[in-house]
């Protein structure tokens, strides 16, 4: 996604989105889940230890519970956007006594630390320079460390109408980018996941209950035409898992 003029309004935008789905996220993040599954065994698959971690856009703390569960390490630090997210990660987490980081990823961080892994599920689509933020993510992690993330790309939710969805980056623009900015890719990969609803309406009930609907131009819904609403939906997510070193 290209870099958004008066961007602060959209960082709102989607801080505001996931908050309303505090509640909801844990339920709704089936395809979240499954995403992190994926990762999280490719990242055991290289090192199960990994000294000091990093959770950028940790949200409910959801996932970041199975990524301690799967890993060993010495210190954990949590990030995300919103405080009450954050927070409820903080609690949910308090076993692995976390360090919370409250900052926007998408900005020069307000941290000094470097990490052995920086882990992201399903967060950096929401960046509106995602050039900046590999270059940010560079910069923090340790000789040797890795960045692991997912991300939806190009491709997801390609039967909804594109005025309903932000725009996502291709599979070949990410890796081609981790490149340009130094790291090696140990590993790429990219994969379909579908989630079935009886109705289109269903499924965008859905994403907004997975806080996920925020879209930087909305439209209004009086231009959904009433009758598609009511057909059957199936939500598909083309998902690309990342392993990037710095060399």
């Amino acid at each position: 996604m290209n870099f958004i003029e008066n961007n602060s309004f959209h960082y709102d935008g989607i801080q505001k989105s996931f908050e309303k789905a505090l509640y909801t996220y844990d339920h709704e993040a089936i395809i979240q889940l499954q995403a992190s599954q994926y990762l999280i065994h490719s990242v055991v698959s290289i090192s199960s230890y990994h000294q000091k971690v990093m959770d950028l856009g940790c949200g409910s703390g959801l996932v970041t519970s199975n990524l301690c569960n799967a890993l060993c390490f010495d210190s954990l630090h949590l990030n995300d956007l919103s405080p009450l997210l954050l927070e409820k990660a903080y609690h949910r987490l308090g076993f692995f006594k976390p360090n919370a980081l409250l900052f926007n990823f998408d900005k020069p961080w307000d941290c000094y630390e470097t990490y052995d892994l920086i882990f992201s599920n399903m967060a950096f689509q929401w960046s509106f320079d995602i050039q900046a933020l590999f270059d940010e993510c560079f910069s923090h992690l340790t000789r040797a460390g890795l960045l692991a993330f997912s991300l939806p790309l190009k491709g997801t939710f390609f039967k909804l109408d594109p005025s309903q969805m932000i725009q996502f980056h291709s599979f070949d623009d990410i890796k081609n980018t981790l490149k340009a900015k130094g790291f090696k890719v140990i590993r790429a990969q990219k994969y379909l996941l579908e989630k079935e609803h009886k109705t289109q309406l269903n499924a965008l009930r859905s994403i907004k209950r997975s806080g996920a609907h925020y879209v930087p131009y909305a439209i209004s819904s009086k231009r959904l035409q009433r009758s598609k609403l009511l057909l059957p939906s199936t939500l598909t997510y083309t998902i690309g898992t990342f392993i990037a070193k710095r060399d």
